[in-house]
């Protein structure tokens, strides 16, 4: 439901510049072939339509790729936004 806040997990790709979240905190969801080294937990958060982001990402793209996949992925993470989750 996208109306919703729901609780989210950030991950990382080890030791890549590769981002998923999902709703799974064991990230078995997000696809292996992505991340062969495997997904680190790096962060929950609250997830809805209005609520901040851990990540340089705004909330629909996430929203909608957990609503269609049951996680989102990207690359890069913006130079504007320093704070990089930690591990």
């Amino acid at each position: 439901m996208m109306d919703s806040i729901n609780t989210a997990y950030l991950f990382q790709c080890a030791d890549e510049d590769l981002y998923a979240v999902s709703h799974d905190a064991s990230g078995g969801n997000i696809p292996r072939s992505s991340c062969t080294q495997g997904w680190i937990l790096c962060e929950q958060f609250e997830l809805g339509p209005g609520s901040p982001v851990p990540a340089p990402i705004l909330p629909g793209p996430i929203l909608t790729g957990i609503s269609r996949r049951g996680y989102y992925i990207w690359r890069g993470w913006s130079s504007g936004h320093d704070k990089r989750p930690a591990r």
